[in-house]
């Protein structure tokens, strides 16, 4: 029970375990390096993304390789495609089965009739071979797909000209888009693995000493003195917790730190984007995940005081990273589906209001409070099921 010397004995506790967590510096380098490794990824992406962008704009916004065959049978819509922007490269013979041989990527084939047939002032036939398997091509198949339809509206339009015929009587509907995305919004491809790495740096992120400070001791026959001591069950299990969340929330404030300054000095604007991520955003950020460190601390230490040694608490507690993983790939694979009751689900809710400051919109205050309601109970629950645990001499002996 809850006396005026738990919080005291806890601290005893808090103080021991920090000094052996702080000795073990392989276990520390292990806990400060995927942080490291999430940033550096991440700022990694951007600069490619940004090599890429530069490359375009170097070669050409839609400087697309395109193989034609029978090129001379429609001079004027090779014309067309160089200007705008298709590389072409000539086939002698067989393109189709060259494409089916996977020797090139797609081609387009223009047979002699084509050449007929336009003469005649008829449709004339003309084939784009692919394979519709390689996801890769959908982008450049669109294009030469767009400047077929392009051509052929522009040559359809000089022959009614030609007749007395106004064009736009074969539009009668012209169609406009209009992408209401703003460049904060288009950023969210972008930013997409953060909140996620934010997440994994939470709930995992001091699995190697919650593992140790249980199951090793276990493992290690330190458990039963400790349990001897004047200390309860609860002091030993708040001090143990205690000790876990505080190298959590340094785990996850270097995370933040890293990003503030990877946010400040990253070219998002060579990528057309506004990404306005201030300190006070991530101050907010900081406090959504504070409430998942307590409850999956509780969580970790729970499962491993079932596990005999170390590493079985490790591979115990493995099974934890598919929980924030399956519930911020949903986020990512939906997003433009949300439900108020999704804020009440401990990571789902904090995965979905990391993104949304992420892309500068604005929480409710009632918000955190859903969150710090719910990690409350279930850190209560992890205590009870952690402490009756340590109670159970076959737990401490077996």
């Amino acid at each position: 029970m809850f006396d005026k010397n738990t919080l005291p004995r806890s601290l005893t506790v808090f103080r021991k375990e920090l000094k052996d967590a702080l000795r073990d510096r392989r276990t520390l380098r292990m806990a400060f390096l995927p942080p490291l490794y999430f940033v550096a990824i991440f700022v990694a992406l951007v600069f490619f993304a940004v090599s890429m962008a530069n490359d375009k704009k170097v070669a050409g916004v839609n400087s697309i390789p395109v193989y034609v065959e029978g090129g001379h049978n429609l001079p004027e819509l090779i014309a067309w495609l160089r200007e705008q922007g298709a590389v072409i490269h000539s086939v002698e013979k067989d393109a189709y089965q060259q494409v089916k041989d996977k020797k090139i990527d797609f081609a387009v084939i223009i047979p002699e009739e084509a050449k007929q047939k336009r003469a005649a002032g008829e449709p004339a036939p003309v084939w784009l071979v692919y394979d519709g398997a390689n996801q890769k091509l959908s982008s450049s198949i669109g294009f030469v797909r767009a400047q077929f339809y392009a051509w052929s509206s522009r040559v359809g339009a000089i022959n009614l000209m030609a007749r007395g015929i106004a064009p736009e009587v074969a539009s009668p509907v012209v169609l406009r888009e209009d992408n209401i995305a703003d460049e904060q919004k288009m950023s969210v491809y972008l930013l997409a693995s953060v909140p996620l790495t934010l997440l994994l740096a939470a709930f995992i992120g001091s699995v190697g000493f919650s593992a140790d400070m249980t199951a090793g001791e276990r493992e290690r026959r330190s458990l039963e003195s400790l349990l001897i001591t004047p200390a309860s069950t609860l002091s030993i299990y708040f001090g143990k917790w205690l000790t876990s969340v505080v190298l959590t929330i340094a785990i996850l404030l270097t995370q933040l730190l890293l990003l503030a300054i990877a946010f400040r000095f990253l070219p998002f604007n060579q990528l057309g984007l506004r990404v306005d991520v201030n300190y006070i955003d991530l101050i907010n950020i900081f406090w959504v995940l504070v409430p998942v460190v307590f409850f999956a601390v509780g969580l970790q230490l729970s499962l491993s005081i079932f596990a005999k040694s170390f590493k079985d608490a490790q591979s115990l507690i493995a099974g934890l990273v598919f929980l924030p993983m399956a519930l911020n790939f949903y986020t990512m694979f939906n997003p433009g589906v949300f439900y108020d009751w999704w804020l009440w689900v401990p990571v789902l809710g904090q995965a979905v209001v990391i993104k949304e400051i992420l892309l500068g919109g604005t929480v409710l205050a009632f918000t955190f409070w859903k969150f710090w309601l719910v990690a409350i109970l279930l850190t209560l629950f992890s205590f009870w099921l952690g402490i009756k645990q340590l109670r159970r001499s076959k737990i401490v002996y077996g």
